[in-house]
């Protein structure tokens, strides 16, 4: 099944293909922010001959908030199927999950449960998402079905005090490993996974993760995040295990409009390496960040440019563990 990246602060209106199309058990997920002054917006699963499969429409502006979800088929509308509780709010972040069932759509807004929309069309003919209307989109992501990726585990949820209803959600990941078990992070696996990524799907704030073998195996290391409006800085940390060493950490620094690059062996900080260009992070916006391990050095991208490189103080298989904190929210993990 065809693999999609998250797709970071697209514009609206928005509409972009769904790759491979959609199958029982693949989830789109949207997350962002209702502007202030809404009226409505839409979120529309589009099929090819151009009917809407599922419309879902948040109105403000009919005197009593309402949630319309309806088909459109051949340039006609079918009857309205209407929810009365708005779980949206002007101005705060939501996040929107439609998890496609072999019957219905499953619709959870910010965690929890809200409805379900029996299939009208085949969902097998969708291949488009659209949105538009009075909503700024941070961050769209389809998940295919568990299976593809290793079995589900039950919901965790993100916590970041900058940012108001947080969400909770599915983790995806490789099977534990069976035998003796010792201390468990999110996504752990045996070294013997190393070859196969691991994702994590909206991890808990602060993360902390075992990589699998040490970071020479894995190579790169894929974050998809969002800075709060309100940030003032985040890290993320490659370190080992054992003696607490950070072989890596990156730290920006929004508020200094600077990213800070260093290393700390047995509780003491090297020296700083400043960026000085344009800072790759903005407040209210997603980001997607990539650290790829090379013989000499650690490379980091950002939103497809490239920022830095950081030559090794510490040897790179060292590193087994990854830590991210402070400020931030996250959407996407891969290791």
């Amino acid at each position: 099944m065809a693999f999609q990246q998250p797709i970071l602060n697209p514009s609206v209106p928005y509409s972009g293909p769904i790759f491979g199309g959609l199958c029982e058990g693949k989830m789109v997920l949207i997350q962002g922010i209702v502007q202030t002054f809404v009226k409505s917006f839409v979120v529309n699963l589009r099929c090819g001959n151009g009917d809407i499969a599922f419309h879902f429409n948040p109105r403000f502006n009919e005197g009593r908030p309402v949630v319309v979800c309806n088909t459109e088929q051949n340039g006609c509308w079918g009857p309205e199927e209407r929810t009365y509780h708005m779980p949206f709010q002007a101005g705060i972040y939501f996040e929107v999950i439609i998890n496609v069932k072999g019957h219905c759509y499953q619709v959870s807004v910010n965690g929890q449960h809200f409805l379900e929309y029996r299939h009208r069309l085949s969902l097998h003919t969708v291949q488009t998402l659209e949105i538009k209307g009075n909503v700024t989109v941070n961050c769209i992501n389809f998940t295919n079905p568990s299976g593809l990726q290793g079995q589900a585990a039950p919901a965790c949820g993100i916590h970041c005090s900058s940012i108001p209803n947080v969400f909770a959600q599915p983790v995806f990941r490789a099977p534990a490993p069976r035998g003796k078990k010792g201390k468990n992070f999110p996504g752990q696996v045996s070294a013997a996974l190393h070859n196969t990524p691991v994702t994590v799907t909206n991890p808990v704030v602060p993360f902390q993760v075992a990589i699998p073998g040490n970071i020479a195996q894995a190579r790169k290391i894929t974050i998809v995040g969002n800075v709060p409006f309100h940030a003032n800085r985040f890290h993320v940390n490659l370190k080992n295990s054992m003696t607490g060493n950070i072989a890596l950490h990156i730290n920006p620094r929004l508020k200094d409009r600077v990213l800070v690059r260093n290393t700390q062996t047995h509780g003491t900080w090297g020296s700083e390496e400043r960026h000085s260009a344009t800072l790759p992070f903005a407040p209210g916006q997603a980001f997607q960040m990539e650290i790829m391990n090379t013989r000499n050095c650690y490379q980091v991208s950002v939103n497809g440019l490239h920022v830095f490189d950081y030559v090794h103080r510490i040897p790179a298989n060292q590193v087994d563990q990854l830590e991210i904190a402070g400020d931030v929210s996250l959407s996407y993990v891969q290791y």
